[in-house]
């Protein structure tokens, strides 16, 4: 497993984060992380060929998952740097995000496509 390659981009730290607390479809990452979906792509195709995610297909959406052993080496590494982590702005903002897409989903699965988040903020205003 290539952990230290998939770690060394602060973007990947980000989509590793993200997967730590749930399984997400490339949708749900494009909103969430707010990167754009080839940005995103370059980084899981980086991620998946160190063999730390695995990928299920469900009609057009794909969803990642970190694989078990992934996890559970991830996971320790995330949970020492805790403090660290907590103050980044990005990171937190990014919990956030992945929490109110989460809410989108109909019986916990993705059910819309990329943009929902900015379609929600912009009804608020």
């Amino acid at each position: 497993m290539l952990l230290g390659k998939a770690l060394s981009d602060p973007t990947r730290v980000r989509i590793l984060h993200a997967l730590l607390r749930s399984d997400l479809c490339v949708c749900e990452m494009v909103d969430a992380l707010e990167l754009g979906q080839s940005t995103l792509s370059a980084h899981l195709q980086t991620i998946r060929q160190a063999g730390i995610v695995e990928t299920s297909r469900r009609h057009k959406m794909v969803s990642y998952a970190l694989t078990m052993d992934a996890k559970r080496l991830v996971e320790p590494i995330f949970q020492a740097h805790e403090d660290a982590l907590s103050v980044d702005h990005r990171l937190t903002r990014d919990r956030a995000r992945i929490q109110e897409r989460l809410n989108l989903r109909s019986q916990g699965q993705c059910v819309f496509g990329p943009g929902q988040l900015d379609r929600a903020e912009d009804t608020k205003k």
